[in-house]
């Protein structure tokens, strides 16, 4: 029996990438693993346009929340294993503070494994997704922690390790993306390309036609070599870095604080 952590900057991040792994481990594994969920923010400001700031912040975050409750109830984890660090949503910094926490976190709860957003490799690169990456990578590599957890990077470009599952398990994901339903204006989007990048990782699996894709990070020396990406992979990584991908839209007297505090 293992303790895994799923952590993730915002409420519905693991849906499309985690999904069906966690689905296996909480429902289908033989062996009873102990499940336990992180989310960096509430995703307070998880809504496009002014249209809609009379929503955003407190009140957004308790309905994300929710949606994230009711999500994780299709795979049978109670709400009192699912933890928030408290961050705004996309103001998720790599700072010492930041780091710090993340490592006082993982010292409490002490996973065996971790799976986090891709911190380099990433098509996706929301900086609350990089800095949250990177501060688990941080901790583990400089060893913040006293001891040394399995980490997987999902929303990679440069996978290594593959989770298949049928094409009848696609329901699962309607499911748990029908639970968000404050996020239908970004799942739409993003569904498109899930089956066919789905089917693509798919092909990398005997026996399977579909498959969720996930990065194994090697810290040790004599292993390092592993984690080298092909040349495509980093050519990839770097076009994708300088796109600006998914801000967080304020409202205007948020948005102005935030420009006076020199954070936007």
């Amino acid at each position: 029996m293992a303790k895994i952590l799923f952590i993730q900057p915002h409420p519905d991040d693991l849906e499309l990438n985690c999904g069906h792994l966690i689905h296996y481990l909480t429902t289908k594994s033989k062996q009873k693993h102990i499940i336990k969920i992180a989310s960096t923010t509430k995703g307070e400001y998880g809504l496009p346009g002014a249209q809609y700031d009379k929503f955003k912040g407190d009140f957004l975050a308790k309905v994300r929340t929710q949606e994230l409750y009711n999500a994780q109830r299709i795979h049978g984890i109670p709400p009192e294993n699912i933890h928030f660090f408290g961050y705004v949503d996309g103001l998720v910094e790599f700072t010492k503070e930041f780091v710090n926490k993340i490592a006082e976190y993982l010292k409490e709860e002490k996973p065996d494994i971790i799976f986090a957003p891709e911190a380099i490799y990433t098509a996706y690169y929301h900086m609350d997704h990089v800095n949250t990456g990177k501060a688990i990578y941080y901790c583990i590599h400089n060893k913040l922690i006293d001891f040394a957890p399995t980490l997987y990077f999902y929303s990679t470009l440069s996978p290594n390790f593959f989770f298949g599952f049928k094409k009848e398990a696609f329901s699962l994901i309607d499911q748990l993306l029908a639970c968000h339903k404050t996020q239908f204006w970004l799942i739409n989007y993003a569904t498109w390309t899930y089956k066919p990048k789905t089917r693509l990782a798919g092909r990398r699996v005997s026996g399977w036609k579909y498959a969720e894709k996930y990065r194994r990070v090697y810290f040790c020396k004599k292993n390092k070599k592993k984690n080298k990406a092909s040349l495509i992979v980093k050519i990839l990584s770097h076009w994708y870095s300088s796109m600006p991908f998914f801000r967080a839209k304020y409202p205007q007297d948020v948005l102005e604080m935030l420009k006076k505090q020199g954070k936007i």
